[in-house]
């Protein structure tokens, strides 16, 4: 496969040979020599040879002839195609018409008809039956047909590529015919073609239509499932914008002489991004792999992290969370452990950061304790002064509210100084809770515990407090 990619990248590093100014397949199809050996004029040849299938058949010499290349053959007295006599080729209506003319009988040869010579498109010829029958008992013409096809290329009729190789797809593969022919049309006649884009058009179709399709192998099946083929061309002889199809098509003649001679695909198509895999030998051509789904996402965080002002607060950090905790652990301590003396704190929070909800605090004896207002932070040591409210003492809490996770903080040593002769809360109790407050109530109402209440008062007296 190596001659295929050599070919669609136009043959690098090929010296040509010194023929001292001769061109002798300029001068065949200019009429002026015969073919050798054995052979005629050109103008014989497409007169007379016409429909003489058995002829055709088993003479050798004159297909070199016909379709040139830059490479040499079989045939030594055919010459391999220069670049000066691809530009004469081009140039010479004369000698334009005559290419066409030889395809078209080869076609015939084949059981096809060109119906379009502007565009290239062919279909079946009325005796396509046993010219196909020719075909399939007769490989060595698989090797004729690249030959016109890589010929096409060079000469300039790069439209006539994909549909040739097209119809053999469709023969092969959908209309299940040709069977002899199916390899070539796979591994030759469609890496012919030297329009990327027609290209990897007629590899996904194969692929589409190979059974069974795990043993694909002429292309990628992942990037084969991603395609999506151009919408169909206009109708032969109406191309879009008034131009005639052959000026209006995408892929034509390499006029930079670097790569496959490719225009570039309209912006938004989808197109393979890689050739067929080492099965088929198009190694030469690579492709950048398309964005991983990782790196996808990457790009978009870093693009939103640049779009973000300044003034808008991002995620907090993790030193931010911690602070946030280690505020509400020591909230839920001073208010589920807190002494008779001790006074309700609100906690501070972090700075920008919302103030966080103050728990409830269980009400056994039935009272409400409301958090005097904060006043500036007393000096470390030195203990806050508590404001009480009218009632009895509270005993013991019986339950205090559950700790969140996480390690245990000691209780805090600064609070709030409360501001001299703190406001006394008076009222009646309030009806928050009454589950909860009714053990207080029975407990007041029995008149139980009096002394058990007047020992824990002169214990905590005599105990000094912890700093």
């Amino acid at each position: 496969m190596q001659d295929m990619c050599r070919y669609r990248r136009h043959y690098p590093g090929l010296v040509e040979r010194d023929g001292n100014g001769d061109m002798p397949n300029l001068s065949f199809y200019k009429n002026k020599i015969c073919f050798l050996p054995n052979g005629c004029l050109i103008e014989e040849f497409l007169q007379q040879w016409r429909s003489r299938y058995s002829l055709l058949e088993d003479n050798h010499s004159y297909i070199q002839w016909l379709f040139p290349l830059r490479e040499a053959g079989v045939n030594w007295h055919a010459k391999p195609l220069t670049l000066r006599e691809v530009e004469a080729f081009k140039s010479s209506k004369e000698v334009r018409e005559r290419l066409v003319r030889a395809y078209e009988l080869m076609l015939d040869f084949y059981g096809i008809q060109l119906q379009d010579r502007d565009t290239g498109a062919v279909c079946r010829a009325h005796n396509y039956q046993k010219r196909f029958q020719n075909l399939n008992w007769h490989s060595h013409n698989n090797l004729r047909i690249t030959r016109m096809l890589k010929s096409l290329g060079e000469l300039g009729l790069e439209q006539y590529q994909a549909p040739l190789a097209r119809f053999f797809l469709e023969e092969t593969l959908v209309r299940r015919e040709l069977p002899a022919v199916r390899q070539s049309a796979l591994d030759y006649f469609v890496f012919a073609v030297r329009c990327r884009r027609q290209r990897r058009e007629l590899l996904h179709f194969a692929w589409e239509h190979f059974r069974p399709r795990c043993q694909f192998v002429w292309g990628p099946h992942g990037k084969l499932r991603r395609f999506r083929p151009l919408a169909p061309r206009p109708a032969p002889g109406q191309a879009e914008g008034g131009q005639s199809p052959e000026q209006g098509q995408t892929c034509g003649p390499d006029r930079t002489g670097v790569g496959d001679g490719e225009a570039e695909s309209p912006p938004g198509a989808s197109t393979l991004e890689g050739e067929p895999e080492a099965e088929a030998g198009d190694r030469g051509e690579d492709q950048p792999e398309p964005p991983s789904p990782k790196e996808t996402k990457k790009r978009k965080l870093e693009a939103n992290r640049q779009e973000r002002t300044p003034e808008e607060p991002g995620p907090q950090g993790a030193s931010d969370v911690e602070k946030v905790a280690q505020n509400l652990e020591g909230c839920a301590l001073s208010q589920g452990g807190q002494e008779p003396g001790d006074t309700e704190q609100p906690c501070p929070g972090p700075p920008g950061a919302r103030p966080a909800e103050t728990r409830k605090r269980r009400k056994v004896d039935g009272g409400a304790q409301a958090p005097a207002p904060a006043a500036p932070s007393a000096p470390q040591g030195r203990p806050g002064a508590g404001a009480k409210a009218e009632g009895p003492e509270e005993p013991e809490e019986l339950e205090g509210p559950e700790e969140p996770e996480g390690p245990e903080e000691p209780e805090e040593l600064e609070g709030p100084e409360e501001p001299e002769g703190p406001e006394e809360l008076e009222g009646p109790e309030e009806p928050e809770e009454p589950e909860e407050g009714a053990q207080g109530c029975l407990s007041e109402s029995s008149g139980q515990g009096t002394a058990r209440d007047a020992e824990q008062d002169r214990a905590g007296a005599e105990e000094p407090s912890e700093p």
